[in-house]
C-alpha cells in the first residue's frame, strides 16, 4: 500500500512540473499599451501644458510595432514602438524614451526629462 501511495505522490509532482514549466508568462505589458490612447493631461510639476492641438489627441500602439499619434489639428504622427523587455521603458522611432510609469488596462503614464522644460508627463486613458 505505501508503494502504491509513493508511486501516487511522485507522478502527481511529476506532472505539477510539468504543467508548471509549459506555462509561460505572457508580456503582459506589450499587450496592455496596444490598443488607443487619449491624452488626458502633459504636465510639468502638475501644471497641464498640452497645446490646443495636443489636447484631446489619440495615440495608437499597434500589435506590429507602430503607431499613429493624431493631434486636434488634424496632424498625424506615425513611426515604429519598442517597450523594453522589464517594460520600464517605451521608445518611439529607436530615438526617443519615455519612462513609463503606469501601463494597465485602464491608464498609461509616462515620462521624460526635457532640459529646458523639466520632467514632462504624459497621462492617457
Amino acid at each position: 500500500m505505501k508503494k502504491i501511495y509513493y508511486w501516487f505522490i511522485t507522478v502527481i509532482v511529476v506532472l505539477s512540473g510539468f504543467l508548471y514549466t509549459s506555462c509561460k508568462k505572457e508580456k503582459t505589458e506589450v499587450n496592455m499599451i496596444v490598443r488607443n490612447w487619449n491624452l488626458q493631461t502633459k504636465a510639468v510639476a502638475g501644471l497641464n501644458i498640452a497645446t490646443n492641438c495636443e489636447s484631446n489627441s489619440k495615440w495608437n500602439f499597434k500589435i506590429d510595432g507602430t503607431y499613429a499619434i493624431y493631434d486636434s489639428c488634424d496632424k498625424t504622427t506615425a513611426g515604429t514602438w519598442k517597450l523594453a523587455d522589464d517594460g520600464k521603458t517605451l521608445t518611439l522611432d529607436n530615438l526617443t524614451a519615455y519612462k513609463v510609469i503606469e501601463n494597465s488596462a485602464l491608464a498609461l503614464v509616462i515620462e521624460m526629462q526635457v532640459n529646458t522644460i523639466g520632467l514632462i508627463r504624459w497621462s492617457f486613458n
